[in-house]
């Protein structure tokens, strides 16, 4: 069974024997550090980030707020939780204005610290999770990408009104241009005229075209004479919205 773990700093070291045996018999994975430089230290040799860290605000040399920054400077998705005996209004929102989860007092209530810990966590799984679906979302964009722009087929989209929206790798070396050159142009700045006025209707009434010669024309004004075999893209409205297929001389 997977066991949350936390780094609890402090300076304490009573203190930190006690948190330390009272998580642990909560079920928690603990690391105990009693310096911020020991903590900075442990954080920095662990592979993951710690996903709660229980840190005093009252420490020698680099204090709890000074590390807090620090953590979330380095390790934002770590849930910090601030504890201390010296508890006012300024520390607490110091603590929270830097980014801790919550702010506890001491002597710590164990209820109130397990409670603490547990909305910390799930919190700290929330994030995780976006993070992760947030890089999944963002390969799958970049293989999409990879595979439309290596095809060997030609790919064109257009909206209803045949304004160009997206071309492949394909379409930019063999016409000329730059897809963002043409993204929002009419889709006939790519033919020549001729092919315009007498195939152009003919070839967009069928759904698939094998062989169909075609006279694109390239960015410096070009006529280049193919014969293009594929699927003519329509709508649930049977409206053209674009073209895919190999084109050869």
């Amino acid at each position: 069974m997977y066991k949350p773990h936390v780094l609890v700093v402090d300076d304490d070291e009573t203190v930190l024997e006690y948190l330390e045996s009272t998580l642990v018999m909560s079920g928690y994975e603990v690391t105990t550090a009693e310096t911020a430089t020991d903590a900075i230290g442990k954080l920095q040799a662990r592979p993951e980030p710690f996903p709660l860290i229980l840190c005093d605000i009252m420490m020698p040399g680099i204090d709890g707020i000074g590390l807090l920054k620090i953590i979330k400077k380095n390790f934002p998705d770590s849930m910090v939780v601030m504890m201390t005996a010296y508890s006012s209004t300024d520390s607490a929102i110091q603590a929270l204005n830097a980014g801790a989860f919550a702010y506890l007092r001491k002597p710590i209530n164990v209820d109130e610290l397990t409670t603490t810990l547990k909305n910390a966590y799930r919190s700290y799984s929330l994030v995780r999770e976006n993070v992760r679906l947030l890089e999944e979302l963002q390969r799958a964009k970049e293989y999409d990408e990879a595979i439309i722009d290596n095809l060997v087929y030609m790919i064109v989209a257009t909206d209803i009104e045949g304004n160009i929206k997206k071309v492949n790798k394909a379409v930019e070396t063999l016409l000329g241009y730059r897809e963002e050159e043409m993204i929002g142009f009419p889709l006939q700045m790519i033919f020549s005229q001729d092919f315009q006025f007498n195939s152009w209707n003919d070839m967009i009434k069928s759904s698939r075209v094998t062989d169909y010669p075609v006279t694109f024309r390239d960015k410096s004004g070009r006529e280049i004479k193919l014969h293009f075999s594929g699927t003519i893209m329509k709508n649930s409205e049977k409206q053209f919205i674009g073209f895919l297929g190999t084109a050869k001389v």
